[in-house]
């Protein structure tokens, strides 16, 4: 893994180390078997390169430090600002054509990283150019589309128990899930036969 990790790592920086110029420093490389990301850094703000197998895609996500550290990764959408913002997101808000070009790209071939990597680099550039600046203007608009999405497709945790649970361990693990779920989640609870 060590040496495709690498060979990730020259093929991000060869489309991405423009960054560099606008404040931003390649700060390390994250790799496992469902996704390697190379993550660039400033003082306020990040973007993760991704090449996901999990998706079967390279994706970019732009971030917004938390007292200058990495957030915490945000499973639920709260009231709470999200501090990581699939791209996908931001070109929704601001560059419906160029969400739709991106869609058509995916595949974890050289040839089809090197174009993915090559277009996100691109529009990076052309659509979010304040985000290179500094500002993080790009994250609160694609944040707006994940909660417009969430508004039309409420959060919902399923728990699921098997068909001879009691009563009480259902109602025990509603409850506790209610306690660490948001307040603005459904919690259901549902049975599955052995």
């Amino acid at each position: 893994m060590a040496r495709a990790a690498k060979a990730w790592e020259r093929r991000v920086r060869e489309h991405f180390d423009f960054l560099v110029e606008q404040g931003f420093r390649f700060d390390h490389l994250e790799a496992n078997w469902w996704a390697t990301t190379a993550r660039y850094l400033s003082s306020t703000l990040g973007l993760e390169v991704t090449r996901s197998v999990e998706f079967d895609r390279v994706e970019i996500t732009l971030v917004r430090l938390v007292e200058g550290e990495l957030p915490e990764y945000e499973v639920w959408v709260t009231d709470s600002p999200r501090n990581r913002v699939l791209f996908d997101n931001v070109l929704i808000a601001r560059a419906p054509d160029v969400d739709e070009a991106s869609r058509a790209l995916s595949g974890l071939s050289r040839e089809d990283e090197e174009e993915q990597l090559r277009f996100w680099a691109d529009a990076l550039r052309s659509v979010a150019p304040d985000f290179l600046e500094g500002d993080d203007a790009p994250l609160r608009e694609g944040e707006q589309v994940v909660r417009q999405r969430v508004a039309e497709n409420p959060q919902e945790l399923t728990i699921w128990l098997p068909s001879d649970a009691s009563q009480e361990e259902e109602d025990r693990a509603r409850e506790e899930a209610m306690q660490t779920a948001p307040p603005n989640v459904e919690v259901s609870v549902r049975r599955y036969h052995r």
